[in-house]
């Protein structure tokens, strides 16, 4: 084989070795995928909240608190799944800050410090939208948001308390 022929090839190999990197990594879109798209629209945040990253290997913690979450989406209650925030990718050995352990909207709030979690943390753990706009991928309608019964819009920076009971209601137009 030639010098220039194999050059020629090691610089294809490159160039589909980065447009697959780029591919994966959501900086193109090359193949039209539904996923991508989900991704592009889940976080509240375009980056996860600081707290979001911080990993709990043990129950050894300063704060531990429980405030309680319902969903309902048109009139229909919707689960907030066990174990949201345990074992992920981010932290492979343990849990997130946020997290929950059944599917009874409670989540369990821990950190080795006493510091303001704001409600944001959780969705940006579970990886999914929430904000003043709307709510998964749910966003022609109309959110509203109490805590304890009582209407609040702090949305995604609510700082979550022990015992609050958070409902967030979103209607379609």
């Amino acid at each position: 084989m030639e010098e220039g022929s194999w050059w020629m090839i090691f610089t294809a190999v490159c160039l589909a070795c980065l447009v697959g990197f780029l591919e994966y990594e959501g900086v193109i879109d090359l193949i039209d995928n539904k996923e991508t798209t989900a991704l592009e629209l889940s976080n509240t945040a375009d980056e996860m909240h600081p707290y979001g990253q911080e990993c709990l290997e043990n129950h050894d913690v300063e704060m531990h608190f429980h405030p309680y979450l319902t969903i309902i989406i048109d009139g229909d209650e919707f689960a907030i799944p066990e174990n949201t925030g345990i074992y992920t990718q981010t932290c492979p050995e343990g849990m997130h800050m946020t997290h929950t352990h059944d599917a009874s909207g409670k989540i369990h709030v821990e950190g080795h410090q006493e510091v303001d979690v704001p409600l944001e943390v959780f969705f940006d753990v579970w990886g999914k939208h929430f904000d003043e706009t709307g709510i998964f991928e749910y966003r022609d309608g109309v959110v509203e948001m109490t805590v304890d019964g009582q209407v609040n819009s702090d949305y995604q920076n609510l700082i979550l308390a022990d015992g609050q009971n958070i409902v967030i209601t979103y209607t379609s137009n």
